[in-house]
């Protein structure tokens, strides 16, 4: 992740600060990405039916729900033109690419909290690791930290939960 966004010192920490990543392709996929949409752009107008994106999105390898596909159309078809150009198909394949390689990488963040491998993130496991980290926290914004990621109300912060917060507060900034 890049940039933490509106934090004005290290003590203003929360967990609903937002993160920029910046996602870049490599000529390759941006080659197989291109063959992808020209075969669906059967008028060559530079656009596809939004209907014909699955096609490209399952030859690319994913199998989306409906839903999944609906959002991912919606998320970059603003003026709900029922077409994609290029630039909103590009983007839409990078969101979806970034958001299944990101899991990992999430996952790999929560255990680092989860210091007593309970599968859950404890006031314990925050206080310490901010403590380890040198971010000068008191319990009260530790607390507010838990509360503002906690769902369902234990006191404890699940994998879920992590992710959801986690996945909630990155912007992929893409084409």
């Amino acid at each position: 992740m890049a940039n933490k966004k509106g934090l004005k010192n290290e003590s203003n920490l929360s967990i609903k600060d937002s993160f920029h990543a910046h996602f870049n392709l490599a000529d390759h996929q941006k080659s197989e990405l291109r063959k992808a949409f020209n075969l669906l752009d059967f008028a060559g107008e530079g656009k596809i039916k939004a209907e014909d994106f699955r096609v490209a999105v399952k030859a690319l390898g994913y199998e989306p729900t409906k839903e999944e596909l609906l959002s991912m159309i919606n998320s970059v078809d603003k003026g709900k033109t029922g077409a994609l150009s290029y630039e909103n198909f590009e983007t839409a394949i990078m969101r979806k690419i970034m958001s299944l390689d990101s899991d990992d990488d999430i996952m790999k963040s929560f255990h680092l909290f989860d210091t007593d491998n309970t599968g859950m993130i404890s006031f314990e496991n925050l206080k310490k690791v901010t403590e380890i980290l040198g971010v000068d926290l008191t319990d009260e914004e530790i607390e507010e930290m838990i509360e503002d990621a906690d769902k369902d109300f234990d006191g404890l912060i699940s994998e879920q939960e992590f992710k959801k917060i986690i996945k909630n507060a990155v912007y992929i900034a893409t084409p």
